[in-house]
């Protein structure tokens, strides 16, 4: 080291080695610093869709119960209150609130999303049905089972029948005596001739045959001059033309209930009693009935002599009228009288000693509207709603395609998209943006969707009923469907455990009876398992023939409104309380959630 010189050259340097390590250590720690924060910036990005989906599918919100009392919202939860699976109610009430705007359930998901748009995904397994079914207003309307057939030869063999009826003819000339415990129903005309054997007799008084009548398919005519009867001693008559009474002939025409005449067909007079017989109409004996006259488009009901004008009732939609401005009555003396409806002679009495015993119920009863007779529904084609094949197949939800979402809600541009028809704005959205964190979630969600009381409007298909029944059905369990006075139908799927049925529901025309028929697939063959036929407004069904017994732990089962062609509210009630044998059916679920930074 020479005079004058401050560091040594091993100092100096020793010095420079120092200023480029501590040079390399600060460029290292800049780099590492970055790299930290890159790191911590990503991993705030992925979480954020791991976050939102714990939050929302792990748990049960506050409070537990927010979906029973919805004004107690603080912050959702999808989980069940007890169990780890979602609660199928509380994400119908989730999707629900937000299709509603509700401002809790957007702020709880701006909170989880930073802000950052997101898609939100979920996927239930989808049931597929394919029933291939003809539904024709203009065809015949079947033949219920345990009904015996006879035509215009055999008839003569009605003697004390013991099961219901049906006389295929459309003119029956009776010059016998035919007789029933149960039901009578012909398809054409009835006349009555010659002979005084000539007589129908409903006898009633057999267990097995309630709800008795006697319908004749057109008119009732009566000819010659011996004594003639028609009677029906524990039910009600329905003559779809009118009556015609010719000839010296006693006729006497009974019904424990009511006589209704729908006038189909019928020339004026409608009850045409001018050919000079001695005539008795005995109605209502068994506790009160009425006549009820189908005038045009427009029913009448008689309460008494028909010749009283204040004894006459129109019925106005949906309740009675008193109508004596309407009727006119012609008195041509001896208790013998015409009777006019507006311009429509409806009863001829002037060439007959009648006597109308009608001891009726006055104002007539709500519930006064007759129910079409099965045999005059009959046509050449068959029932007309028919289920030709039934096919169900199952797909998870790891099959479904993005348009086959069950429920969806995206966020884009500040504002919330529930169920969008469209989402290609959301998905060029996605596709444009600089980052795009994804996270998915297999669970299980609770599926029991049960309500007592279910109203159809439209062909909406969808679930109606879906759990596991636990217990036995009783027999009284019964479904009753209540349908609008019009021509319609109604199709149901029923999943049975592994059994598909079918149950159908139809009228003809707004004064048939509501028909209902049960099919069952076996083996790709489908067949008739029951058939039942109700009011002209409803009809039950035994949930019984629906659903089996329970097997092992429980039956999977559900009820599914496949189509409907009714044009006013269907209404089903269960009127079994059979929600209290079920309990939720578990399903899969697969929640998708992508979360991506602003364009």
């Amino acid at each position: 080291m020479r005079r004058g010189q401050l560091l040594s050259f091993d100092a100096l340097l020793a010095i420079v080695i120092v200023i480029f390590m501590l040079g390399a250590v600060s460029a290292t720690s800049d780099n590492l610093k970055a790299g930290i924060t890159n790191l911590l910036g990503w991993y705030d990005r992925t979480s954020i869709p791991d976050t939102m989906l714990d939050v929302l599918l792990q748990s049960a919100g506050t409070p537990s119960n927010w979906d029973e009392n919805i004004s107690a919202l603080v912050v959702p939860g999808l989980r069940a209150s007890s169990g780890q699976y979602v609660d199928y109610n509380k994400a119908v009430t989730f999707f629900d609130l937000l299709k509603n705007n509700d401002s809790r359930v957007q702020s709880a998901l701006l909170n989880l999303s930073l802000g950052h748009p997101f898609l939100l995904d979920f996927y239930l397994g989808k049931w597929s049905f394919e029933a291939n079914f003809t539904w024709n207003p203009n065809a015949g309307g079947g033949i219920p089972p345990g009904v015996v057939q006879y035509d215009c030869n055999n008839a003569t063999k009605i003697q004390a029948s013991a099961y219901p009826v049906l006389i295929n003819c459309s003119n029956l000339l009776v010059n016998y005596h035919i007789s029933s415990f149960c039901s009578i129903c012909t398809t054409g005309s009835v006349t009555l001739r010659t002979r005084p054997e000539s007589e129908i007799d409903i006898i009633g008084g057999y267990y097995q045959c309630p709800n008795l009548y006697l319908a004749i398919g057109g008119t009732l005519s009566v000819y010659g001059g011996a004594a003639r009867a028609v009677k029906v001693e524990e039910g009600s008559i329905y003559i779809k033309g009118g009556i015609t009474l010719r000839g010296s002939a006693n006729l006497h025409i009974t019904a424990m209930y009511n006589l209704y005449v729908f006038s189909d067909g019928a020339s004026s007079p409608i009850l045409d009693f001018s050919g000079g017989a001695n005539t008795t109409v005995d109605v209502g004996y068994g506790g009160g009935g009425n006549l009820y006259i189908k005038v045009g488009d427009t029913w009448y009901a008689v309460t008494g002599n028909p010749a009283d004008k204040d004894n006459w009732y129109r019925w106005d939609n949906d309740h009675w009228i008193k109508a004596p401005e309407e009727i006119s009555i012609k008195d041509v003396g001896a208790g013998k009288f015409v009777v006019y409806a507006g311009s429509i002679q409806v009863i001829d009495a002037s060439g007959a000693n009648i006597q109308f015993n009608i001891r009726g119920i006055s104002p007539p009863p709500l519930e006064w509207q007759p129910v079409v007779p099965y045999c005059w529904q009959l046509g050449p084609s068959g029932p007309p709603l028919t289920v030709f094949s039934l096919e169900g197949n199952y797909i998870y939800p790891q099959q479904l395609n993005a348009s086959q979402a069950w429920n969806r809600v995206a966020y884009l541009n500040g504002s919330f998209l529930v169920n969008p028809t469209n989402v290609s704005s959301v998905l060029k959205a996605r596709a444009n943006a600089s980052w795009v964190s994804y996270s998915e979630r297999n669970t299980v969600i609770s599926m029991f969707q049960y309500n007592r009381t279910t109203t159809i409007v439209g062909n909406a298909s969808g679930i109606i009923l879906a759990g596991v029944l636990r217990y036995d059905i009783p027999d009284y369990a019964m479904l009753r469907v209540d349908v609008p006075a019009e021509s319609g139908y109604v199709l149901l799927v029923a999943v049975d455990g592994g059994t598909l049925k079918a149950i159908g529901f139809w009228k003809t025309s707004p004064e048939d009876a509501l028909n209902a028929e049960v099919w069952e697939s076996s083996g790709g063959n489908v067949s008739v398992v029951a058939t039942y036929r109700g009011s002209n407004t409803s009809v039950t069904i035994p949930w019984g023939v629906i659903f089996s017994g329970p097997a092992g732990f429980g039956r999977p089962v559900m009820l599914y409104l496949y189509s409907n062609g009714f044009t006013g509210p269907v209404t089903l009630t269960d009127e079994g309380d059979i929600g209290v044998l079920m309990t939720p059916m578990y399903e899969p679920l697969l929640v998708k959630l992508w979360v991506w930074d602003e364009p």
